[in-house]
């Protein structure tokens, strides 16, 4: 649950895995500088040298509250996504670039798994099972991925009362960043689509989400045709062969 402090501001982003969280992350640390309650290393690290059970940038939102009060925030957001793609990435994620699960466990078979142990294994894959509405506080601005993530940037804006820094949100850890991808992402069937409905039916509801759309139920911010341009100029520079390099080897350095 990384938190940062910008314009004299203290703000709290609440990550939730799976949702675009590490290139807002990283995004945040490029036009803040510190980000605090972070472990990119995490992963890395010996289990007994683990002082938490999962990443802090994972923590549950009661959990966070306990040792860092959320009244203390002057604002706090977050990003969610559809469960199904969400549960989908995080399959991929665990099988393809952690390793974390059996070779050759198909989709299918691994949501029976999720779904049997349910709620029973706390902080299971990094909390990367932990229902989205767990993780978001009540009162945090909510964004959609759906609806990309130049809202963030707009609010953070607003927020700060200075349009200055980056202008676009570039991503970070897509399917097939780390490592070969041989394989088509898994489509889940219908008795898949019927069990996240069940596992996670409090974010369907919460977050306006419906199992037969993939797009959110609520509107999309608007952004200024001002804005967009200066986005686009900015996306046109990070393309740039040596601009690609360049954030390529910062990033593997920030993870070292």
């Amino acid at each position: 649950m990384p938190f940062f402090r910008a314009r004299g501001k203290l703000i709290h982003f609440a990550h939730v895995p799976k949702c675009g969280g590490s290139a807002v992350t990283d995004y945040l640390g490029d036009r803040f500088g510190d980000v605090a309650f972070l472990d990119n290393r995490y992963a890395i690290r010996p289990e007994p040298s683990r002082w938490t059970r999962s990443s802090p940038q994972h923590v549950d939102a009661l959990t966070f509250d306990r040792y860092v009060p959320l009244g203390m925030f002057d604002a706090a957001f977050a990003v969610v996504r559809h469960p199904v793609p969400r549960l989908v990435s995080v399959y991929h994620f665990h099988a393809e670039v952690e390793r974390s699960l059996p070779p050759g466990l198909g989709f299918s078979r691994w949501l029976e798994e999720v779904e049997a142990t349910f709620g029973a294994e706390p902080f299971a894959l990094d909390n990367h099972l932990l229902p989205m509405s767990r993780i978001v506080p009540e009162g945090a601005t909510v964004f959609h991925l759906e609806h990309g993530l130049d809202p963030v940037v707009a609010w953070l804006d607003l927020v700060t009362g200075e349009a200055s820094g980056p202008r676009a949100v570039l991503p970070e850890n897509r399917r097939g960043d780390h490592v070969r991808v041989t394989t088509a992402r898994a489509e889940p069937s219908a008795a898949d689509l019927g069990r996240i409905a069940r596992l996670y039916a409090e974010d369907f509801a919460r977050f306006g989400y419906a199992i037969g759309s993939r797009q959110p139920l609520v509107a999309a911010p608007v952004v200024t045709p001002a804005f967009l341009a200066e986005r686009d100029r900015a996306l046109a520079a990070a393309a740039r062969p040596l601009a690609r390099i360049r954030r390529k080897i910062r990033r593997r350095l920030d993870r070292l």
